[in-house]
């Protein structure tokens, strides 16, 4: 018997190493078993297959390193299936497609705004209800006056709600916000910002807080674009130009509504935390190399001219392309460097209420890396004592927590769905 298991764990490992994907078999079992978790499902945890790839201390949903957690998924079934002459067809139930949405908890209730600016709404209720009956959940259509733009995020604050999106003109993107009261039943927007400048490649997503800055209370926004400079002999020196508003970090005032440069020198920054005079993003490198940072005011984060990641295009040569050093050459460090790009997302804390075991916890959500990553940081927040990687199966865009129910709300990408992790 132990020889048929060796027999097995070999053919598995040759599977996973030969480079071909015949009917996509290999990416299905990628996501469906993580890692080596497939190996765990047929062998004990002395397997061979398990001790050649020294993953037997891996944990996998309901384990974590320390507690149990709940992961269940549910469906959503979006009113209206949208096209964007810039983007591609979501939530169609012909196809496979990425849905991009975020999630805005606001009293009881929580919002949904997708990439094309329709916004929904459901409950914890609701969907703890589909949850526990397996049902797709039907969400209820907001009217609103929201132009048809691409969302690249979404921010509440007060009694309003902030969109930030971007508009293409005569193939260059401005970026713009756009305000409105709280209103379950309509919204009516109104322009709050809108860029003089615009952008030769698309503007990504990005993120939002309320930040005061010098005694004056404003939003702290991120701003970039496509990094194509990654794939081509384009350079985007925007991020370096001091008149430029891209590849920054800015602060705009509520209520002049006039931006400022916070930071500058970044490449893709799509989280952001906002703790009093803390600031924490999470930005994408190139090939390798997403950072977590800790953002000061009139610092420079260093792209293009350093990463710790490599160009997508001729980046293997005997000599880096981009610089593998920031503090020498005047940039701020990162925090902490995943050398493997993960595609970093989202961050938020963690309220302690969650586990005793997960106490002054951040959670960071991936795309790519279709992971959760619990971290913590030491007090001064310049390095990351440790981390833990919660596999998950799906890209995700957004994270939110739910005080009440402690619950753990994730947009899963591939799927459209709303995950759920609780205790």
């Amino acid at each position: 018997m132990k020889f048929i298991y060796t027999f097995i764990s070999l053919l598995l490992i040759i599977f996973f190493s030969i480079d071909y994907n015949l009917f996509g078999i290999k990416d299905k079992a990628y996501k469906k078993y993580p890692n080596l978790v497939l190996g765990k499902k047929l062998f004990n945890e002395k397997s061979i297959l398990n001790h050649l790839n020294n993953d037997h201390n891996v944990k996998f949903l309901p384990d974590t390193q320390f507690t149990k957690i709940n992961f269940e998924k549910v469906k959503l079934s979006f009113e209206k299936e949208v096209q964007s002459k810039d983007s591609k067809k979501i939530y169609s139930k012909e196809e496979e497609a990425r849905r991009v949405f975020f999630i805005e908890l606001i009293e009881n209730n929580i919002w949904i705004i997708d990439f094309f600016g329709n916004f929904y709404l459901t409950n914890i209720k609701e969907l703890n209800k589909a949850k526990n009956e397996k049902e797709i959940l039907s969400l209820k259509n907001i009217n609103s006056n929201f132009p048809n733009k691409s969302v690249l995020g979404s921010l509440v604050y007060k009694n309003n709600i902030y969109i930030y999106s971007s508009e293409r003109k005569h193939d260059c993107w401005y970026m713009s916000v756009h305000v409105a009261k709280i209103d379950s039943q309509n919204l009516n927007f109104k322009n709050f910002f809108k860029s003089d400048e615009c952008a030769k490649n698309y503007i990504e997503i990005g993120r939002m807080q309320v930040y005061v800055h010098k005694g004056t209370k404003g939003i702290l926004i991120t701003s970039s674009t496509h990094p194509a400079g990654d794939f081509s002999n384009y350079t985007d020196k925007n991020p370096q130009d001091d008149n430029s508003i891209f590849g920054k970090i800015l602060f705009i005032d509520l209520n002049e509504k006039k931006s400022i440069v916070f930071s500058k020198g970044h490449r893709v920054a799509q989280g952001l935390y906002v703790e009093n005079d803390l600031i924490i993003s999470t930005e994408h490198g190139p090939k390798g190399g997403d950072e977590i940072n800790k953002i000061l005011f009139n610092k420079n984060y260093g792209w293009p001219i350093s990463s710790y990641g490599e160009k997508y295009v001729g980046g293997y040569t005997e000599r880096p392309y981009y610089l593998k050093d920031h503090k020498s050459h005047g940039f701020q460090e990162p925090i902490f460097v995943f050398a493997k790009s993960i595609a970093i997302s989202e961050i938020i804390k963690l309220p302690n209420n969650f586990s005793d075991h997960f106490i002054n916890n951040f959670i960071i959500s991936s795309l790519n890396g279709f992971s959760l990553y619990r971290v913590k940081f030491d007090e001064k927040y310049t390095k990351v004592l440790f981390f833990e990687e919660i596999f998950i199966g799906q890209r995700i865009r957004d994270i939110k927590y739910h005080n009440i129910a402690k619950t753990i709300l994730l947009t899963l990408e591939n799927e459209g769905e709303i995950g759920l992790l609780y205790r």
